[in-house]
């Protein structure tokens, strides 16, 4: 599901992963994963300076996409509740015209399943919209994929 709301401008999307809540919220919290599916293109990079989830961290991103864009961002997580929330705030990019923005990640437990609900909000136009969404459809299709693997990983052999 993928929402945008035009006048706060936000993009909402919602996922559910044959996974435990557990390994999801891992996934999205310990940076060795992180830097494997939070990109918009999988011929990206993503590196993470002190991806360290816990409220008031400050946090630093590299991705770059080779011929096309080597971008710098940062952060501050504001809100973390594991396994079920986290919260944190992208810092304005003057040079890009990018304000300050906000994702929110809630977690719910499915029955050993989980559903995720991600929201990006402080969005300045629709067309920015329109870039994070695919972003963000991009990384969560990469998350999955990861989150297949952990999941395999954990199966014992019989």
């Amino acid at each position: 599901m993928t929402e945008h709301d035009s006048e706060r401008r936000s993009v909402t999307l919602q996922r559910v992963f044959e996974a435990p809540i557990d390994l999801v919220f891992e996934a999205w919290t310990q940076a060795r994963h992180v830097e494997q599916w939070m990109k918009c293109d999988v011929k990206a990079t993503l590196e993470l300076e002190n991806w360290v989830p816990a409220v008031g961290s400050e946090f630093r991103t590299h991705m770059v996409l080779p011929g096309v864009f080597d971008t710098w961002g940062s952060g501050r997580f504001l809100e973390v509740a594991p396994p079920r929330l986290l919260v944190y705030r992208l810092d304005a990019d003057p040079e890009l015209q990018v304000p300050e923005m906000e994702v929110r990640v809630e977690f719910r437990d499915l029955d050993g399943r989980t559903e995720l609900t991600l929201t990006h909000s402080g969005i300045p136009n629709e067309q920015l919209c329109g870039i994070i969404d695919g972003g963000w459809t991009a990384s969560l299709g990469q998350l999955q994929d990861l989150v297949s693997q952990l999941t395999q990983r954990e199966v014992p052999a019989e």
